[in-house]
This record gives structure tokens, sequence and C-alpha cells, in this order.
């Protein structure tokens, strides 16, 4: 499933999403903007499966290298959001 346009003709290209020439700092934005979109525009059951498909990136990144902030940051966002006792 292709999750963008890509409007280049040059056949090369098709392949390369949209934000493969933009710095670090731009891809980030790029990907904190395409989230929102896809967040606000989500029914209950899209979002779930958006949430689902961050969680699941975060714990392959986690398993992958060793990263204690990455690791400290989400258990952070967990215990918040989905612990008892955290945002109600």
């Amino acid at each position: 499933m292709q999750h963008y346009q890509n409007t280049s003709n040059t056949p090369k290209d098709q392949d390369k999403p949209p934000q493969s020439g933009l710095s670090r700092e731009l891809s980030k934005e790029y990907c904190v903007r395409l989230l929102k979109v896809a967040m606000r525009y989500s029914d209950d059951l899209e979002l779930s499966g958006l949430i689902s498909a961050v969680e699941a990136h975060v714990s392959t990144m986690t398993r992958q290298r060793f990263n204690p902030g990455l690791n400290d940051a989400s258990y952070d966002v967990f215990r918040k959001f989905c612990l008892k006792g955290g945002v109600q």
C-alpha cells in the first residue's frame, strides 16, 4: 500500500518518498505534520490502527538498538496515558 502520491515522471524517483531529499529536521517536521493530518481525519478504528503502528515502531526501535532516552520517554508516555492513575 502506497501512503503518498509521488508525481515524479522519472522512473528512478517513483519509489522514493517525498521527504527523501529533506534534511533530518525537515523530515521530522514533515512526519509530525503528516501524523497530525492522519489523526485529524481518522475515525476511531483508524486512530486505533495509527496508535498501534506507532507503538509497534517504537517497540522495534527499542529492541534494535540501545537507546535509554527512547525507552524512558516511551515508558513515560505509556505510564501517563495507560496506567491506572494517569490521565483520565
